[in-house]
């Protein structure tokens, strides 16, 4: 396979157009849905006329923004992007501004709308204009919700400055090693690689001057944090709105009895995160011959053989792994590959990490941007976006209203394909117990992050953000405070252990709880990564064993896009999260895993 199989089709997204070319078909495109919008509920065809121009709009809106976003990914620095996006967004909020008024409109005309929408032809559009009549009690006097709207424009700084700082910003000293050398640390991905290092004088100086780096921070941070909540709660309460997280949870159709309700639950992994953290603890003692384990030794790799894959090896065990989903998943799949969704290769100034895109409808190709280093977590991360990718693929072909994938659910598909493809691993290496390890290793280290941590995460915000409404002073030292209050609930600390954050050098570590991305992006977000985990990993478990009605569920799952609520979707699936039952699953599933470990 040649270097440019190994980057994306992005050129493919113009349509044979220029960039030029696009962006004014966009702008005209936004114009005409502007011209219709005074008079688009005043008889039926108007309205059918405007549904059918606003489809239009975000299917070409959808081609440009991917187009220009994933170019920027590529190369963050580059002018020509970062002035499209900024051109793009001036744009855009001037239209926002010109049709703030929208919702009211809507709402004052919702019998018209009601009537237009008894068309079977329509009945696609019910849902999202139920959604929009459900805000009736929110939505502001025309004039109050445009000058909102204008005030809007700056929405999101708080989100950059964060960004700023601890992208650019925020520098980690040198560490030293064992031989007193000076190691450099430039990036994020220098910290996990050196973390992993057999010698241990490194890791600890690595992992000391990581969390150090934010913690001389800390004070910023946390006054950022605190303006950022404010700012939502006040956003919120102006709408009517209790506050920003009974904001956020009707944007998700739940009630905040639900995510309080999820807290409760996962509270019930405290048993096993001890049993897993003790194994592992024993494992990494006899295998680093040491007598006490630290934390900066517990990202060591278990299989201390260096397994390396090319990108073709990849693509062949990702394809086998997920065989069980079915012809028409795989060939897809394939076609992933065979038609370059995919930019595999770091480079310089390219984004870190990985991730799927999202604005699908009208798209073909579900392009993915990976940082592939030919290690075996590079597959998994393959796996991961590629679940993504299916589930934009199944959603937009079945879903020709609503294909965007809600955010509450959207990492199921994802966990699925990650956890199909590490108990295929297993199984494959199943008498090779270093392996064996390393992969269940690799499955508890995702599912703890992802459900303990990332609640402890989301119950800090929610909580928070009441210390914010209450007026209960908000600085570094309350908000670690408030940390080591979630690391008592969630996990089983002893007393000597809480005192240990009071100490050199472990009392850094506590600058993580202000280092959270989603904390300042204006989306209560984060206890969503339990929800894709505990369905993924009973979704995977079934599918993994056979379970063909599960399979069925999973592709209907997929396809089903936004066209029903949240919790009706995952109910797609079998599961409902709002009874004990899927959280007593999991733990049955944990523990048999650990019974291999």
């Amino acid at each position: 396979m040649d270097n440019k199989n190994y980057t994306w089709d992005l050129d493919s997204l113009l349509n044979g157009k220029t960039l030029d070319e696009l962006y004014s078909e966009w702008v005209n495109s936004e114009n005409e849905v502007y011209s219709i919008y005074p008079n688009f509920y005043k008889t039926k065809e108007n309205f059918e006329h405007w549904l059918d121009v606003n489809e239009k709009n975000e299917i070409i809106s959808n081609h440009l923004m991917n187009y220009i976003s994933n170019n920027l990914q590529e190369d963050l620095v580059n002018p020509k992007w970062l002035g499209y996006v900024q051109k793009i967004r001036l744009f855009s909020n001037e239209m926002s501004v010109k049709m703030s008024g929208y919702l009211n409109l809507v709402l004052e005309h919702k019998k018209e709308i009601q009537e237009y929408l008894k068309d079977p032809k329509l009945s696609e559009h019910v849902r999202d204009f139920e959604l929009q009549f459900k805000h009736e009690k929110h939505v502001l006097d025309p004039k109050i919700e445009e000058a909102l709207s204008k005030a809007s424009a700056a929405d999101g700084a708080v989100d950059q400055i964060f960004s700023t700082l601890t992208d650019s910003d925020i520098k980690f000293k040198d560490a030293l090693n064992s031989k007193n050398e000076s190691i450099k640390l430039k990036t994020i991905g220098d910290i996990h690689n050196y973390l992993k290092n057999e010698d241990r004088t490194l890791r600890k100086n690595v992992w000391i001057n990581f969390h150090s780096a934010y913690d001389q921070y800390a004070n910023t941070l946390s006054q950022t944090l605190y303006y950022n909540y404010l700012k939502l709660n006040t956003n919120a309460k102006i709408h009517n709105f209790e506050d920003y997280v009974s904001a956020s949870a009707y944007s998700d159709e739940i009630d905040v009895s639900f995510i309080t309700t999820l807290y409760e639950q996962v509270q019930k992994f405290k048993d096993i995160h001890t049993k897993y953290r003790n194994a592992l603890d024993n494992l990494l003692k006899k295998q680093l011959s040491i007598e006490k384990v630290e934390p900066w030794d517990r990202s060591v790799d278990l299989c201390q053989k260096q397994i390396n894959v090319t990108i073709e090896q990849t693509q062949e065990i990702v394809l086998e792994a997920l065989r069980p989903l079915g012809e028409e998943y795989c060939s897809q799949i394939k076609r992933a590959f065979d038609e370059r969704w995919i930019s595999w290769l770091p480079k310089e100034n390219k984004m870190s990490g990985a991730y799927s895109i999202g604005g699908v409808k009208g798209l073909s190709k579900f392009f993915i941007n990976m940082n592939f280093d030919g290690t075996m977590n590079s597959v998994e991360t393959v796996a991961h976006e590629l679940g993504h990718s299916m589930n934009s693929y199944y959603s937009v072909k079945n879903q020709k209203v609503n294909p965007e994938t809600c955010i509450f659910y959207a990492e199921i598909a994802s966990i699925t394909t990650e956890t199909l493809l590490t108990l295929y691993l297993l199984n494959k290496y199943k008498d090779d117990k270093t392996i064996v390890n390393m992969y269940i290793k690799l499955l508890m280290d995702n599912f703890f992050a992802c459900t303990t941590r990332q609640i402890e995460f989301s119950n800090f915000e929610f909580e928070a953000n009441k210390m914010v409404n209450n007026g209960i002073s908000f600085n570094a030292e309350s908000c670690k405070q408030l940390y080591v209050d979630m690391l008592k609930k969630y996990e089983n600390i002893s007393p000597e252990a809480e005192e240990k954050f009071k100490l050199e050098p472990y009392k850094h570590y506590l600058s993580t709880i202000l280092r959270i991305p989603h904390f300042y992006s204006g989306n209560f977000y984060v206890y969503k990564y339990a929800i894709g985990q505990i369905c993924g990993l009973i979704v995977a478990n079934k599918i993994f064993n056979g379970d063909t009605k599960m399979k069925d569920d999973f592709i209907k799952f997929l396809s089903s896009g936004s066209s029903l609520s949240p919790l009706d979707t995952i109910k797609l699936l079998g599961i409902d999260l709002t009874t004990s039952q899927p959280y007593e699953q999991v733990i049955n599933i944990i523990n048999e895993l650990l019974e291999k470990f």
